[in-house]
């Protein structure tokens, strides 16, 4: 892999400034055009949002519970990925104040990261352009940023991830350009003479059964089928043999639309109700799903990516769902997916949900491979 490429940088072992100078270090040559940098929900924000003033170059990024990089123990962490040479361009668009008026400040972001590459969201070329989203994963509205970013460039990919951090509204859990962001979301679409491919892995399938939300209140399912949630969830799944794992359920559920499945993963159980990663609405019909092959299907989709971003991948940015972390915790394969994502370079971070186009998922893993210059 060329440094006028990409390179991957990470750091772990200390606090914020010490892991954001080792960033800075490990990323610091010319013709830098973008940092993508990710960082445990432990540390300060603003010493890796303070990243770009070192680099002299746009540094965008956020906070999750984990990120992906080389193994590093317990203590929090930090990640990076920059792009470098003029085969590459990048244009920023941040939508602030999301819960006002997601739907149409999405759209006004993709607006101004084209307008910042010299052209407009309807001439953006799929050939040439790719769409990378960070949206504050504490927000109710990040459906709609998903739904109004794609729907201002609808002949481009868009790929990405929301953050996964405990802090209360209004922290700032993302940045650009050193600028703290809360109720946010960022848009960066990449102009790249790199082939590339956008990558969606999902590893849950489907059971036969169906059930019905009858009470639901934003993200907490009271009931379905008219009985309290979790032990009608229990009757379900004994029907069929499975068990409920408690109290981080390794199923999900998901309403299908047009034969696609809108993933919501089970958060947790909380007495008879269950608390979903996103919302739900009443009256949804439901179909239940179980765990696949996670890392097979992982390393399948990764190595996919590879050969459809060239053969060669110089850069491959990466986010994966808090819950697929869980699930390999749970039975024993995180050094197994680790090692997965670790052998193929990636660097990304653990997020709440991920948007794949116009849909918002969750239990998913979404990304960005780029490969050699095209011929």
């Amino acid at each position: 892999m060329a440094d006028t490429i990409a390179r991957q940088a990470f750091a772990a072992g200390g606090d914020a400034e010490a892991l954001a100078s080792a960033l800075v270090e490990q990323l610091r040559a010319p013709g830098l055009q973008i940092a993508f940098v990710f960082g445990d929900h432990r540390l300060d924000p603003v010493a890796l949002a303070g990243m770009h003033r070192a680099l002299g170059a746009p540094v965008i990024g956020g906070l999750g519970s984990g990120v992906i990089g080389p193994a590093h123990g317990d203590g929090p962490a930090a990640v990076a990925l920059g792009l470098y040479g003029d085969g590459i361009r990048a244009g920023i668009g941040v939508a602030t104040e999301l819960s006002r008026a997601a739907l149409a400040r999405s759209g006004d972001a993709v607006q101004r990261a084209a307008a910042a590459l010299d052209t407009t969201a309807d001439a953006l070329d799929p050939g040439r352009h790719i769409a990378i989203t960070l949206i504050d994963g504490r927000d109710d509205h990040v459906e709609a940023f998903c739904i109004g970013s794609a729907a201002a460039a609808p002949r481009i990919r868009f790929i990405g991830g929301c953050t996964s951090t405990a802090g209360g509204p209004g922290s700032p859990c993302m940045w650009a350009n050193g600028e703290l962001l809360a109720d946010a979301g960022l848009v960066v679409v990449l102009d790249s003479d790199h082939p590339f491919h956008a990558v969606t892995s999902a590893h849950l399938v489907p059971t036969e059964l169906k059930t019905v939300v009858t009470a639901v209140s934003g993200r907490m399912v009271e009931e379905l089928d008219g009985r309290p949630a979790a032990p009608r969830l229990r009757q379900l799944l004994a029907g069929i043999g499975d068990r409920l794992d408690e109290p981080r359920p390794s199923h999900a559920f998901a309403r299908y639309l047009d034969g696609v499945p809108y993933v919501r993963s089970l958060h947790r159980i909380v007495g008879d109700h269950l608390e979903l990663t996103c919302a739900v609405e009443l009256g949804h019909v439901l179909r239940v799903m179980r765990p696949g092959d996670l890392i097979g299907t992982t390393r399948r989709d990764l190595t996919t990516a590879a050969t459809r971003a060239g053969g060669s991948v110089a850069a491959l940015l990466v986010f994966s769902n808090l819950c697929r972390h869980a699930e390999a915790r749970a039975r024993g394969t995180d050094a197994d997916l680790a090692a997965v994502y670790a052998g193929c370079r990636a660097v990304g971070l653990h997020t709440q949900s991920e948007q794949s186009g116009m849909l918002l998922v969750n239990h998913t893993m979404t990304g960005l491979a780029i490969g050699a210059l095209k011929p």
